[in-house]
């Protein structure tokens, strides 16, 4: 047996994300998607892979591959006959576009031609119909180019992307505009599409629209009489305002009648059908306008009258109905609660401390039952017959696979593990330890952290602590395998994590105690974490680092500000000015509850400037460099350009600006450039912490 070796970025190219899943209606095939890079085209592609299981719900053998194109293939969505299979490629063009792909062996065949692409997908239970979402202008009249009936030559492409680039745009909104997309010239629709018998697109397979209007369609599933197609919509007047709810619509396909299933007061993220078509299991936030609540798990009635008030299902359960848990190998979905056959019981996740857990639910007796414990499950399938359930799962020793958890009287028996995609990583990486442990926090409250050893760590030696705080706030740190870790503990560093107030896991109060206090409990927990890791003789007080992204950027930002124990600090897409990122922000106007008042208001100006990280320049002294994606719309890059401005014309400490083109908030357009994230960071880390390698039991 080869010894495992210490990570570098060179290895993160091999690494993989288990992504999208789906199972057959019959549940004796899985397909799975794998993402990852290819470093000679510095770029991303994901591949699907199939799993067959037996009667009992084990695997048949390993997986096998079902995509190998050098385009990608995702979102994977069965057919009714359980043996063909809906995927999105953009194989054939710039934009994906619709497959279709017999499992049991032949070529894939391309069911549409849509102007902006397919952005997702639903076969009708019925066999008969495709629906799926796909982008459409409400200006323009041209469903005839949209769906690919007819189409443009070169020139005229050309000069409709031209008009497109640089028409003027003209809002009335508050809501314009979203990282990743731009600004809103199209819209998400849903349109309707004869299914196809074999793996042709069908003798008569036109496209027909089925909505219009400035709204945006997701998520659209059928219900299980295929009568009518169910979506997710915002429709309120005051949408572009600030109203942020979603709202569970049913559309019925021979009358082209839409209802309404719920009243206005839940933001909506994910729901499945009743078998008996009766009701849905709907995952959703409680919005009056813009403020925050636990995700929970309601009850809607498909039959009831237009508005009925769903039904929270999970009230006295004070944890967020959904994986709300970072992991750095992808979080595989899509998160959908589950159904028994009777539809009398439900099976969902909750997120709790660093850990999301399957629960089960008696809706008739309102019991409720903890199935799982001490790992991260982000994807749940019913079998059919009730025989298990097919989890992803992660924990702190392997990143996610797929397991069959087996359903019993006494409610679940021991997990059995269908695939080792990630054995090789297990295998041939020297993983740093890491101890998971509680401190005491702001308010005196519990806080759950994390401490990385470096790697040849010798006990009674300290050693450079570098600290990681996460995005959100709203959002929480997980048990899982973290390469950035073992990149940082491979190179001496010990790294130190925590959730704060304002993180998810800890119930609705701590949820919420952050707000309008941004800087306030969080940075005293981050710091109190720091001492308990100093006091556990790992941490050298003299050698601290910080970073973290987009909320965690600013918390690194105010880090600096507010006390000169760190010696270097890499603040990463975050937020320096509250007032400025209000107007500049996509999600700005949210932040008006988050910071509880506006920045004229007179109560709350105090609060906007003390909080404000910029207003704090001339405290800092850690050498910072900023690094700060160009087409961030999330957090504008000004907010890091007016830091660094200032820090740059006291001229008291090294400052340095690392501008990353093309990239945006949520992602980059070319894999090297995350990977030189990385390596920015640390480069920057160990210019200014001192690493001492007789410290350590090997050479670093």
């Amino acid at each position: 047996m080869s010894t495992p070796r210490v990570f570098t970025l060179d290895d993160i190219w091999a690494l993989r994300d288990l992504t999208s899943l789906a199972v057959s209606p019959d549940g004796r095939r899985v397909v799975f998607e794998l993402q990852g890079f290819v470093r000679e085209q510095d770029t991303n592609r994901s591949t699907l892979h199939l799993l067959h299981l037996d009667e009992y719900g084990h695997a048949q053998g390993g997986p096998r591959s079902l995509t190998l194109s050098t385009k990608s293939a995702t979102a994977p969505v069965w057919a009714p006959d359980n043996r063909r299979l809906l995927f999105l490629s953009d194989r054939e063009g710039e934009y994906p576009q619709l497959w279709l792909i017999d499992t049991d062996g032949g070529e894939a065949c391309q069911l549409t031609n849509m102007l902006y692409g397919v952005q997702e997908a639903a076969w009708s239970p019925d066999g008969g119909w495709i629906t799926f979402a796909a982008y459409a202008d409400p200006e323009r009249n041209d469903d005839e180019l949209l769906t690919g009936r007819a189409s443009l030559d070169d020139e005229a492409r050309q000069k409709r992307r031209e008009q497109q680039r640089y028409r003027l745009h003209t809002t009335t909104d508050l809501d314009y505009r979203r990282d990743g997309r731009g600004y809103f010239d199209t819209f998400s629709h849903l349109f309707l599409l004869s299914a196809p018998s074999g793996t042709e697109p069908a003798p008569d397979a036109s496209v027909r629209r089925l909505t219009s209007g400035r709204y945006e369609h997701t998520q659209p599933a059928w219900t299980p009489d295929s009568l009518e197609i169910s979506f997710l919509s915002n429709r309120h007047e005051d949408r572009f305002a600030g109203n942020c709810a979603t709202d569970l619509w049913v559309l019925n396909i021979e009358t082209g009648e839409e209802r309404c299933l719920t009243e206005g007061d839940l933001e909506i993220t994910c729901y499945s059908w009743s078998p008996d078509g009766q009701a849905a299991l709907a995952v959703g936030e409680q919005r009056k306008k813009l403020e925050h609540s636990l995700a929970r798990l309601y009850l809607i009635t498909r039959q009831g009258n237009s508005g009925d008030h769903p039904l929270c299902l999970t009230p006295d359960l004070d944890l967020t109905t959904a994986p709300l848990v970072g992991n750095y190998f992808g979080t595989p979905g899509p998160y959908r609660p589950q159904w028994s056959t009777d539809s009398q019981q439900v099976y969902f996740l909750a997120a709790e401390r660093g850990h999301v857990n399957l629960y089960h639910l008696d809706i008739v007796w309102r019991t409720l039952t903890q199935l799982s414990q001490a790992s991260a499950i982000t994807f749940l399938a019913l079998l059919s017959g009730e025989r298990g359930l097919i989890l992803t799962r992660e924990d702190a020793t392997r990143p996610f696979e797929l397991y069959h958890l087996p359903l019993t009287e006494q409610g679940a028996g021991e997990p059995t593990r269908l695939t080792s995609l990630y054995e090789n990583i297990v295998r041939d990486y020297h993983w740093p330890v890491k101890e998971k442990f509680s401190f005491e926090g702001a308010n005196g409250d519990e806080i759950d952290g994390w401490l990385v050893y470096p790697l040849g760590a010798r006990e009674g030696v300290r050693y450079p602590l570098a600290v990681e705080v996460h995005g959100g706030p709203h959002w929480a740190y997980g048990d899982g395998l973290d390469p950035f870790d073992a990149y940082l503990a491979g190179r001496g560093f010990a790294v130190f994590y925590c959730n704060p107030h304002g993180s998810t896991g800890h119930g609705e109060a701590f949820l919420r105690s952050v707000l309008g206090d941004w800087g306030g409990k969080d940075f005293e927990d981050i710091m109190r974490g720091v001492d308990a890791c100093i006091a556990r003789g790992v941490a050298d007080p003299e050698r601290l680092a910080i970073t973290g992204y987009s909320y965690g950027g600013y918390m690194s930002m105010y880090a600096i500000g507010h006390t000169e124990r760190f010696k270097a600090a890499v603040p990463c897409a975050g937020v320096s000015n509250l007032t400025t990122f209000i107007g500049t922000s996509d999600i700005g106007y949210r932040q008006i509850y988050e910071i509880q008042g506006y920045p004229w208001d007179e109560e709350r100006q105090d609060y906007y400037r003390e909080r404000s990280p910029l207003n704090a320049a001339a405290r800092v002294t850690a050498p910072t460099r900023f690094i700060h994606p160009e087409n961030d719309r999330r957090c504008p890059i000004g907010q890091s350009e007016e830091f660094y401005t200032a820090l740059k014309l006291m001229g008291n400490i090294p400052v340095e600006l690392v501008r990353m083109p093309g990239a945006w908030h949520g992602g980059t357009p070319k894999p090297s450039q995350a990977l030189a994230m990385w390596a920015s960071t640390l480069e920057w880390f160990e210019r200014y912490i001192d690493i001492r390698p007789e410290e350590y039991d090997h050479h670093l």
